[in-house]
């Protein structure tokens, strides 16, 4: 479900500067009674109510600037605290809320209600919030006004009396990497060209490469959404109109062959400089920071991780090889039920769903074994995939599968709805030598090796 976070008697009247009451938490904690009757006298006057022990820790809390037990400051919370002044502060308690707590649907509300001319009020921004897809605004609430007032204090918008808060495009750009502008204009772009965007910016970011054979993108983009192009006219009606915005760089001598397929095709500083969770959503909620800053890490040094002889390079090279995998296939990581580190570096789990034509989850095992995978490994993920209803089970491997697995993924997969999509260590080579066409070739053969296995299951009641 998607919600705003709760803020209760912490709006900028009130607090005025974020840091402080940081600070306070900070110097007196772990002394709870100390820190809320500090609140209490600094914002409150000394009322003695719950406004500072309940309200302010339960916001601080929902913001995940705090935790309680034991209790401080989280690292956003040191971060924010540290900002040299309280506009610095409010910029960077927004970024946060826009990484980790939708607060970019905010931003996205008030351009719609602007763009119409309507007011931004406050049932107004709820209404519009709630058609966006945020949920749990209670009636009465004022979490996204005072969501909107930081905003206001952090001067990613400017307002005047009663005119509706407008954005000031450079501060917005500096403090959230995209300006009100560049999130317009991709929300306006048709959805054809939003879908070759979104596969550029994650083929970009997978390959670490600058220019890339349009080809690639173009093939993924017919495979996974054909409808939603005309082949023969990709490059008039998709390559060009996007160069011309600004999104990507197209060679001065670019071919115009059927469907205008050769050539090459260069992601544009504007389209790389705007946050990858602005691309491809959740993707900078879900995958953990160390990995996001070596998602750009060569095929190459993969590789040479996954061969490494230290158990810590191992399991880098295995949950870097995972997400790979799954931004190739054209998926979206969900979540990592286990990481590398929590299984002596030897395997990784992990939840990713695709919306290709019809929504799937997809269960990621990666493991990095000198011996066969075995039938209880994939019989394991069987259950796994049953209890959180996948319906496929990716079993990846830098070794081989035992015979015994092999028979029982055919078994499953002929008798269930569940499919197994099997990748071993051969394949896993070939992938990172030679690049996603592998990865993706491996796939389809796949998918036809499936349908095959399944040709059997009945499709009607008989009689």
């Amino acid at each position: 479900m998607s919600r705003l976070p709760s803020f209760n008697d912490f709006s900028p009247g009130i607090i005025g500067d974020v840091r402080r009451p940081l600070e306070t938490l900070a110097e007196l904690a772990p002394d709870f009674d100390a820190v809320a009757a500090a609140w209490d006298a600094e914002f409150f006057k000394g009322a003695g109510n719950k406004r500072a022990k309940t309200n302010v820790s339960a916001t601080l809390t929902s913001l995940g600037l705090m935790i309680r037990s034991p209790l401080g400051l989280t690292a956003a919370g040191e971060r924010v605290r540290a900002a040299p002044d309280a506009v610095a502060a409010s910029r960077l308690l927004v970024r946060h809320i826009v990484d980790t707590r939708n607060g970019m649907a905010v931003v996205d509300a008030v351009r719609s209600l602007n763009a119409r001319g309507d007011p931004v009020s406050k049932d107004g921004l709820k209404r519009e919030l709630e058609s966006g897809g945020i949920q749990g605004l209670s009636v009465g609430t004022t979490d996204h006004t005072t969501l909107l007032n930081w905003m206001v204090h952090g001067g990613l918008f400017t307002k005047e009396g009663r005119e509706n808060p407008q954005p000031d495009e450079e501060v917005m750009k500096a403090v959230l990497g995209i300006s009100a502008t560049e999130r317009s204009d991709f929300a306006d772009l048709p959805l054809g060209q939003q879908i070759f965007l979104q596969i550029l910016r994650r083929v970009a970011e997978a390959e670490g490469a600058s220019e890339l054979p349009a080809k690639r993108v173009i093939d993924e983009c017919l495979r996974d959404h054909r409808a939603r192009f005309d082949e023969d006219q990709f490059r008039a009606k998709v390559l060009k109109p996007l160069a011309n915005g600004g999104w990507l760089e197209l060679p001065a001598s670019g071919s115009s062959g059927r469907g205008g397929k050769s050539g090459a095709v260069t992601p544009s500083p504007k389209l790389m400089g705007i946050p990858l969770a602005s691309i491809v959503p959740d993707f900078d909620q879900v995958v953990p920071a160390d990995l996001r800053a070596r998602i750009d890490t060569p095929r190459s040094e993969v590789q040479r991780l996954l061969e490494s002889s230290e158990t810590y390079d191992r399991g880098l090279g295995l949950e870097l090889l995972a997400l790979r995998m799954i931004i190739d296939i054209g998926l979206e990581p969900r979540a990592f039920r286990l990481r590398s580190r929590d299984t002596a570096h030897a395997e990784v789990d992990l939840t990713a769903e695709g919306k290709n034509l019809l929504f799937s989850r997809w269960n990621f095992q990666c493991k990095c074994v000198g011996s066969r995978v075995a039938l209880g490994d994939v019989a394991k993920e069987v259950g796994l995939a049953i209890y959180s209803k996948a319906h496929v089970v990716a079993v990846v491997t830098t070794s081989d599968f035992s015979s015994e697995a092999l028979a029982y993924a055919r078994e499953i997969t002929t008798a269930t709805h569940l499919q197994f999509l099997l990748v071993d260590g051969a394949v896993v080579r070939r992938y990172l030598e030679r690049g996603a066409e592998v990865l993706l070739d491996h796939v389809a053969a796949n998918a036809a090796g499936v349908m095959a296995q399944k040709r059997g299951q009945p499709i009607a009641p008989e009689g």
